[in-house]
């Protein structure tokens, strides 16, 4: 398996407890992520931090989010145990892989009726932070370095304290 650059970002939740995810990208959007913060890797940080209500406190390789929030959230439903589940595969080999999305933001996603699958696109039913996730996360690259593909979105974890 070749190595594969990727992306993370770390969020801190109401009880300042810090969560992370990442996924991998292609070197040319590793680079522009680095020097510029532009790229795929920016747009999946921006699409993951549009569906949480946890604050966003850094970013991948030590660089810090200058726009980002130093405070604790006060959402009582912003808990890194709250989450949205995305699950993909790799279009070459079907290898299935996954992340999730800390204190997901209840008002940025809509769920098919009855379920906790989140809808995937405006015209479906859902809402353009989700469909901007998916397209985010679908011009990354699979731990093999191939194209990947979303294949659903659903709410996971629950929510702790007040």
């Amino acid at each position: 398996m070749p190595v594969q650059p990727f992306v993370s970002v770390t969020f801190r939740d109401k009880a300042r407890s810090p969560s992370n995810t990442g996924i991998n990208i292609a070197d040319a959007d590793a680079i522009s992520f680095v020097t510029d913060q532009t790229g795929a890797g920016a747009d999946w940080v921006a699409a993951v931090a549009a569906v949480s209500l946890a604050a966003v406190v850094g970013t991948q390789g030590g660089i810090t989010d200058p726009a980002a929030s130093p405070t604790t959230p006060t959402d009582d439903n912003a808990y890194n145990s709250s989450k949205l589940t995305v699950f993909y595969h790799d279009t070459t080999n079907g290898r299935k892989q996954r992340f999730s999305v800390p204190a997901r933001n209840a008002a940025k996603f809509n769920t098919f009726p009855n379920s906790k699958n989140v809808i995937l696109t405006v015209a479906g039913g859902g809402t353009a932070e989700i469909e901007a996730l998916v397209t985010a996360t679908q011009a990354c690259k699979s731990e093999d370095g191939n194209a990947i593909l979303v294949d659903q979105i659903v709410i996971s974890g629950g929510r702790q304290g007040g």
